[in-house]
């Protein structure tokens, strides 16, 4: 896309660090690396002029109002955000009554003059955390899961504004997205499949268990309520294949056996599905087989005569 060559800042704390005098500004050092990187310039308002930012703040506005005058209930914050940028596409692909141009047309004549464009540029806080006796690393007072294998030991972290990504021997081993509040926990079940697998029935009464994921727990209803141990087999399974792959080796054993559904068959099923050697029937189309049901519905038909 390209960057702006000048960029005008409002007088917030992320950007100013101190006044200098009653018109001087001193950059904060976020401000500073984010330009050097960009390379664009940047200026500040002046203070009590909101002149200077209304147009700005009345597109905000008229996107809210837009975007969200009807629909402003989501199911988390990455559901709003989707919706939002749906709803900025449909925004900008409007023709304007001014110029006859959509803003994306306009932003296209644009692209011409700016800065050249440059990778994402990384914001994440990056800081070394000690994982506790309960396999959880503590960031702005809320706890978040890790394996198991890894209590004791220090990780590396990358916290964004919306998701956390652990790191050991830079290696991820653990992702969240962010939560907000005070001693607050997200807690991934998978991370807990050794420690389960010894003492299985805490499972039932477990924090990770109450913030498991629905399809995980109807499995669990459905058919390993009484046997915790194999349902913790199946964490782990989870934790390799992910849970679509699982949900979907399920839903085939139904059809095919529904009264014995077992960890063996389903790791079977995950780990044999994509393998070129293994003919699925559904899928065969075998000459001698189309051949025998053709001369079947034949003399189907001379037994109707």
């Amino acid at each position: 896309m390209g960057n702006y060559r000048t960029v005008v800042y409002d007088n917030t704390r992320v950007a100013v660090a101190k006044f200098v005098g009653h018109t001087e500004k001193e950059p904060t050092e976020a401000l500073l690396k984010l330009s050097i990187y960009y390379k664009f310039l940047f200026r500040f308002c002046n203070t009590y002029s909101g002149n200077e930012k209304g147009h700005v703040e009345r597109s905000v506005e008229f996107v809210r109002r837009k975007a969200f005058s009807r629909d402003c209930t989501f199911g988390s914050l990455n559901e709003a955000n989707a919706y939002l940028d749906e709803m900025i596409d449909k925004l900008n692909s409007q023709t304007l009554s001014n110029c006859n141009k959509s803003p994306l047309e306009l932003l296209n004549e644009e692209r011409e003059y700016l800065l050249p464009d440059m990778p994402l540029y990384e914001t994440a806080t990056i800081t070394d955390l000690r994982v506790n006796k309960y396999s959880t690393i503590m960031v702005d007072s809320c706890y978040y899961s890790v394996p198991d294998d890894y209590v004791g030991t220090i990780v590396r972290c990358k916290v964004y504004t919306t998701k956390i990504l652990v790191f050991y021997n830079e290696k991820e081993i653990a992702r969240h997205d962010k939560i907000y509040g005070m001693n607050l926990w997200h807690i991934d079940i998978p991370h807990y499949s050794k420690t389960l697998f010894k003492k299985p029935k805490a499972l039932v009464n477990s924090t990770a268990f109450k913030q498991m994921d629905n399809t995980l727990k109807d499995i669990y209803s459905k058919y390993f309520k009484s046997n915790e141990k194999d349902f913790v087999r199946l964490i782990e399974l989870v934790g390799i294949y992910g849970l679509i792959s699982i949900d979907n080796a399920i839903k085939n054993l139904q059809e095919l056996c529904p009264t014995d559904i077992s960890i063996d068959k389903i790791e079977f099923i995950c780990c044999r599905k994509d393998d070129p050697k293994i003919v699925y029937l559904a899928d065969h189309n075998d000459e001698i087989m189309n051949n025998s049901l053709s001369m079947l519905n034949e003399f189907n038909s001379l037994l109707n005569i």
